[in-house]
């Protein structure tokens, strides 16, 4: 189980490393349009369109690597008063709602994605393409999601008691 936590643990750094590159080019993107622009030259076309495709996959690319670094957001203000066992009841609890939450949107975004497949939805913005590639970050994000939250219940962090003992 150890080697595949770590094959886990090295394909949600990959989509983090992809995520991370997707944000860098959309930084040297929009500088450089803008000086184009600034300078009286023909700005990069579709780059408007590539940043808005490329901030929402970078967002869901990364959002595994980030669950899995508890790096996220909480709000753990009542938590922390809690005792120890009480405490890790709300975790469990909060990373069962995850789960539960990560799942049913996978599966949404999966049905979204097959029917745009279905119909042969196309964008047609400053690129023509099939529909359905941008539905693709939603699902696989979220059943990465769901495990990272799946992970948490059964294999607690270090020196948190496991969750048998509750």
């Amino acid at each position: 189980m150890n080697r595949l936590d770590r094959s886990f643990g090295v394909l949600l750094t990959g989509l983090a490393v992809l995520s991370a590159a997707i944000l860098a080019a959309i930084t040297l993107v929009i500088p450089l349009n803008v000086l184009l622009r600034n300078l009286g030259l023909p700005v990069i076309y579709g780059a408007l369109d590539a940043i808005e495709y490329g901030l929402m996959a970078a967002a869901f690319l990364g959002a595994p690597w980030v669950l899995r670094l508890d790096a996220h957001v909480q709000v753990d203000l009542i938590t922390h008063g809690l005792p120890p066992r009480a405490r890790r009841r709300v975790v469990l609890a909060a990373c069962l709602l995850g789960a539960v939450t990560c799942a049913a949107l996978g599966w949404a975004g999966w049905q979204a994605l097959m029917q745009s497949y279905a119909r042969g939805s196309m964008v047609r913005t400053a690129f023509t393409f099939p529909e359905w590639w941008t539905l693709t970050v939603l699902p696989l994000s979220m059943a990465l999601c769901t495990l990272e939250f799946l992970r948490k219940i059964f294999r607690p962090a270090a020196g948190d008691a496991p969750l048998s003992g509750l």
